[in-house]
């Protein structure tokens, strides 16, 4: 027998040879075989389509301490975007999602940031976490790495060993690599799903985040796609997004009446300081629906400038302008309006003629050609004196509206009506003007540059919708409902998609397969002890009491670290119920099974998992009406140790928290009893704030969201 010092060679991996389409995957082909839960689901796909990177622990085993396995598990999805940039026979650019399986036993943040703000802190600690990434541009995942602790050199993320000094990489330095890209903010695309199908949507950025050939609208596609397709049960997003440095969450809803997410059925999930859906619609109701006639109803002079911008505006839509949402709808229709000198900006007059027959236009034309002859020397008329003036000659309105949009290129005797737009006043001017002259070359109505139009729609945003820099008006009572509407908008960021509420009601596509939804009930355990979301198991349709026994106590124990130990004992109202009895004739093809287990030996150890809130156990009473943690900042009572928000007791975000504080209750059974308000020498965490407790724990939430959409 000859033996050669040559590696053994490996059984290839089944993975994809060409790469899937980015804006149409999963397509008819890529989904195929995915009809379990998430748990199982990404298992297969990672199996079908993954590659994956080599692991540091497993190629130098001197470098890792003693563990089973690494921290941190990396696969490469490749994909490739069709036309990016519209033209044919270009090379498709490459996109590579990366999905990196997190062992939250060895991680050294167990808990999650995300479930704890969002209602799901009640969840046991999954063991896996699945992050789905996708690189900026500028910065590969493969280029990108730890540097030398020997000579600085910058190493690769394959690579094991320092090419220049021959150093070796030690597992805490490729720890903290890996820990600092799961927070680097510049990602694409961040998505967290824990192993029960529960995820968090952390970051989206398009154009304006870096992102070279994706919008963020096909980079949301793709990942509400890629839920879809995994079996993916619930998704939130903190809706932080900007966009032109606004915030778009409020824009957004303004404008369209729901989030950008909404786009993507994602809707209200928890707002902060109590404020529920109902609350939130009413509030898109009451600011979207605001009149413009309030802040052009003075007659005052000089105009302001927030009146002579509403009124350019107003001028220049072919629609009548009403509410704050028509407003804004057009101004967002202009941002996406071709550049100026482009055809297609001069369609939408074409149409307005056949309201008005060809000899109404021309007798309109003549009177206001007559107004402007009057004028003595060059000067300009606005738009306003030009409209006032002809407005007893020429009806209806909207006649003489349409009429000084298409008059602008007009030939008269010596000359022609040119328009310009004054950038001091905010409105639009006309004069008549010699032949030979530059303007007289402009056939229509000058158009704004995406520079001003971006300027103005920051501009009425601070002072219509920003509840900080909102400008006073009246009626008084108004604009305060305006304001709280404002900040209520604000206040709602937390947002969920159910992408599980179809699946409950559907049978299986597969006739040869079984849908349950299990819940699970611990002996010896008061009920609310743990609270488990129900878990789908798909089986064979012979499958028996036996096999789901089976099936259930594989299924949790390597879901939730805390069921490591987990065994199923009956089936409630099926107690007597043999093991060989088929499971179709219970509950046919789907339904809801109950079970009761029990977890054996000594359970303590694993107690530190019970809950994604981690061991503290908070208690939140404030005066708005939470009574749970919202993400806001807190402060505990230093009496009786309740959170309450630092907003609702009148201390502002950008202050500081004050050395000691007391709630409004314990204060008053202070005052009644005559003693002194004043923190108790219970070990209390006085005048300290909720952001600074947090700092304390061990958790996995804690990347950055940053979101600009695009």
């Amino acid at each position: 027998m000859v033996v050669n010092d040559r590696p053994q060679k490996r059984a290839k991996r089944r993975v994809t040879a060409t790469p899937f389409d980015f804006l149409t995957f999963p397509g008819d082909v890529g989904a195929v075989g995915l009809d379990g839960p998430f748990r199982e689901n990404i298992r297969i796909f990672l199996s079908l389509h993954g590659r994956p990177l080599a692991a540091l622990p497993i190629l130098a085993p001197s470098a890792a301490p003693s563990v089973d396995r690494p921290h941190l598990l990396t696969w490469r999805v490749p994909f490739r975007v069709s036309s990016a940039d519209g033209r044919e026979g270009t090379p498709a650019p490459d996109v590579e999602l990366y999905v990196l399986e997190e062992d939250v036993l060895q991680s050294k943040s167990i808990y999650c940031d995300q479930c704890r703000v969002v209602g799901w802190s009640d969840h046991p600690v999954c063991g896996k976490r699945y992050h789905f990434i996708i690189r900026n541009d500028k910065s590969s995942l493969s280029g990108a790495g730890v540097a030398c602790t020997r000579c600085g050199a910058l190493l690769s993320y394959s690579n094991l060993r320092c090419l220049s000094c021959s150093c070796e990489i030690t597992y805490d330095s490729y720890e903290s690599w890996a820990c600092l890209l799961l927070q680097d903010y510049t990602h694409l695309l961040h998505g967290i799903v824990h192993a029960n199908g529960y995820g968090h949507l952390l970051r989206v950025n398009g154009r304006e985040g870096g992102s070279k050939y994706l919008t963020g609208f096909n980079i949301m596609s793709f990942w509400d796609r890629l839920c879809k397709m995994l079996h993916v049960r619930k998704v939130s997003v903190m809706d932080i997004s900007k966009k032109h440095g606004m915030d778009y969450r409020l824009l957004h809803a303004v404008t369209v009446g729901h989030p950008w997410y909404g786009n993507w059925g994602y809707k209200f999930g928890t707002g902060s300081f109590a404020l529920t859906a109902e609350s939130y619609q009413k509030a898109v109701d009451t600011l979207s629906s605001l009149q413009l006639s309030i802040f052009l109803s003075g007659t005052r002079f000089p105009r302001t400038q927030l009146q002579n911008t509403i009124s350019l505006y107003c001028s220049l839509s072919d629609c009548q302008l009403l509410t704050i949402r028509d407003l804004f709808c057009y101004l967002m229709q202009l941002l996406h309006f071709p550049p100026p000198g482009h055809k297609s900006a001069e369609v939408a007059a074409v149409g307005a003629l056949c309201a008005w027959s060809r000899d109404q236009v021309d007798l309109a034309k003549a009177t206001v050609i007559k107004f402007l002859r009057a004028v003595v020397g060059p000067q300009w008329v606005t738009w306003r004196a030009l409209r006032r003036a002809s407005c007893h000659a020429i009806k209806p309105p909207e006649l003489l509206d349409y009429c000084l949009k298409v008059i602008v290129g007009e030939q008269v005797s010596n000359g022609s009506i040119v328009a310009r737009y004054n950038l001091d006043s905010k409105t639009i001017e006309y004069r008549l003007e010699a032949t030979n002259s530059q303007l007289a070359a402009t056939p229509c109505l000058p158009r704004l540059s995406r520079g001003q139009l971006v300027h103005d729609l920051r501009f009425l945003y601070d002072s219509l919708l920003n509840p900080i820099t909102m400008q006073p008006y009246r009626p008084k009572t108004v604009r305060e409902a305006a304001l709280n509407s404002a900040f209520k908008l604000l206040d709602c960021k937390q947002l969920i998609r159910h992408y599980d509420e179809p699946v409950l009601n559907l049978l299986p596509t597969n006739p040869f397969v079984m849908a349950l939804w299990c819940h699970v009930e611990l002996v010896d355990y008061p009920d609310d002890y743990i609270v488990l979301p129900p878990e789908l198991l798909v089986m064979p349709v012979e499958a028996t009491i036996f096999d789901l026994k089976k099936m259930v106590t594989k299924a949790f124990q390597e879901t939730y670290l805390i069921f490591q130990r987990f065994k199923v004992e009956q089936l409630v109202n099926y107690e007597d119920a043999s093991d060989v009895t088929p499971i179709k004739t219970l509950f046919g093809s789907r339904g809801m099974v109950q079970i009761r287990g029990r977890c054996d030996g000594n359970n303590q150890n694993l107690g530190q998992y019970r809950k994604e809130r981690g061991l503290d156990n908070w208690i939140v009473d404030c005066s708005c009406g939470a009574k749970d943690d919202d993400g806001e900042r807190m402060m505990a009572c230093d009496v009786c140790g309740v959170w309450h928000h630092t907003r609702c007791a009148g201390i502002d975000d950008s202050e500081d928290p004050p050395a000691r504080f007391v709630c409004e209750k314990c204060t008053s059974i202070c005052k009644r009893r005559g003693k002194a308000s004043g923190g108790l020498e219970n070990g209390n965490p006085i005048g300290r704030c909720q952001d600074e407790i947090r700092s304390s724990f061990a958790r996995a939430g804690s990347f950055e969201c940053l979101t600009t959409v695009g």
